[in-house]
């Protein structure tokens, strides 16, 4: 049984999402985990540091697990969400960490949806993707519309997240910058042989002699608001293998803003373009005020105190309906209609969104796309039956429901070691108010996170789940 300190465990990658790690008499549990961990405890008259203080390890994760989860609930700016899409929506719902015990030795940590890290003082704690870094780059890269991760740099050794919002922010900026650098409107004040503008008539009566009028104008520039903070980043980034690509935009962003230097008090007060020609600049605008203030920890350790999360559960089902949506499948806004039930409050009515809706032939497939893993004891949880049943109940009211199920991932080593699968899905059936309808549970495999090939197996994988919701569910 191999020896480390808890202290290093809760940060070196050792935590992902929806696990449940137990810790027995110092002895750190998982099932993913190869063999057991026996926890490293300080001895004797051994000089006290942060990596063997338990009573302030026990503190830092109770506070962590209480204050992380209260800003979520509230619904700050603790959390950051990757695309503010009208199809992408937080659920706050998710809590970072659930811990319950008595100390360091004897406690149970469960995980859910949210990955992130948070630092405090000496110690941290980062949760990353059970399906690793290669699947986060993969459906970020290809749910935002660029698909370029053969040399996409960084380092696997980063302590934090810090790759992931600036790879966020670089695949935003590339977006964006296809449709050229942004300009606006500037006001100028010079003089001219011609009139341009509006001329100042006390400064023509005074000096018109000179044949010069004082104009005041507005023309448009690149050396704008925007330009500028992103000019900034790239100077703050200088050096990291993520932008190394990005040489012909930092030239032309150099260019636009004369290699000026602006305040960041004025850099932090960058708005949004009102013109939704340039809408996606509003995205990388946010992202490099984040990186401007030093949201991670990572950037040199400078903050004492930071914290990084998004809901990969999230991300994960934009990933799924844009793949839907590129192959033709038609999909029913998850705004548009909403069903409403009663609550018992005659002022309050619950909401029904499923997060799929496909419509094919006339006919209605709902679905929910669950991040988690899937139990292949017990299979669908209780409440998530119950919420497709009622999705199915109330849309069959007016709707031709002809199937109904669940998408989940799941890593293509379990998915080649279970004997039950004859395909990409499991099938039944069920009878909701007398109507018998399929009901699937679906799968998209995710390979090995070091493959050399990662990127082309998960399109292959990718491309056979389509191809499963089209020929069996769409049949």
């Amino acid at each position: 049984m191999k020896e480390k300190w808890l202290f290093n465990i809760i940060k070196d990658n050792t935590l992902v999402d929806n696990q449940t790690y137990q810790t027995n008499n110092g002895v750190f549990v998982n099932h993913r985990l190869k063999e057991p961990i026996s926890l490293l405890r300080r001895q004797g008259s051994q000089w006290k540091n942060p990596s063997n203080d338990e009573s302030a390890l026990w503190k830092f994760l109770n506070n962590t697990n209480r204050k992380i989860n209260e800003a979520l609930q509230n619904n700050e700016n603790t959390a950051l969400v990757l695309f503010n899409s009208k199809d992408y929506e937080h659920n706050t719902n998710d809590k970072f960490i659930d811990i319950a015990g008595i100390n360091c030795m004897d406690f149970t940590l469960k995980t859910g949806n949210l990955i992130g890290y948070i630092k405090n003082g000496d110690y941290a704690l980062k949760i990353s993707s059970r399906f690793g870094d290669n699947f986060l780059k993969q459906i970020i890269a290809d749910a935002d519309g660029f698909l370029e991760l053969e040399n996409h740099g960084g380092s696997n050794a980063s302590k934090g997240y810090e790759w992931l919002l600036i790879y966020l922010w670089k695949i935003k900026l590339k977006k964006a910058y296809r449709l050229g650098l942004p300009k606006s409107y500037i006001s100028k004040n010079e003089r001219f042989n011609k009139v341009r503008g509006q001329i100042d008539p006390i400064g023509y009566f005074i000096n018109g002699h000179e044949g010069k009028y004082n104009c005041k104008y507005r023309e448009h520039s690149y050396d704008n608001p925007t330009t500028r903070i992103i000019a900034e980043v790239f100077k703050k980034l200088k050096g990291n293998e993520f932008i190394t690509d990005l040489h012909p935009i930092k030239n032309a962003l150099l260019i636009a803003t004369n290699g000026c230097n602006s305040k960041r008090v004025d850099l932090y007060n960058t708005s949004h373009f009102s013109n939704p020609f340039y809408n996606d600049y509003n995205d990388v605008i946010d992202l490099s005020k984040l990186i401007l203030r030093d949201k991670l920890s990572d950037f040199g350790e400078i903050s004492d105190n930071s914290a990084f999360f998004f809901d990969i559960s999230m991300l994960f089902e934009y990933f799924i309906r844009k793949q839907l949506n590129k192959n033709g499948i038609k999909l029913e806004s998850k705004f548009e209609k909403r069903f409403q039930i009663p609550t018992g409050i005659s002022s309050y009515k619950r909401k029904l969104i499923p997060d799929i809706v496909m419509e094919h032939n006339d006919s209605f497939h709902v679905f929910d796309v669950k991040y988690k893993a899937f139990d292949f004891r017990f299979g669908v949880s209780r409440d998530d039956l119950f919420q497709i049943h009622t999705y199915v109940g109330q849309y069959g009211n007016v709707k031709n429901i002809k199937s109904c199920g669940f998408v989940y991932p799941i890593a293509e080593s379990e998915f080649d070691s279970n004997k039950q699968f004859q395909s990409n899905h499991l099938e039944e059936k069920l009878n909701i108010m007398g109507i018998e309808i399929s009901f699937y549970i679906i799968f998209l495999k995710i390979p090995y996170d070091k493959d050399e090939k990662f990127q082309e197996k998960f399109q292959e994988n990718t491309n056979s789940f389509v191809e499963e919701i089209i020929y069996k569910v769409l049949k």
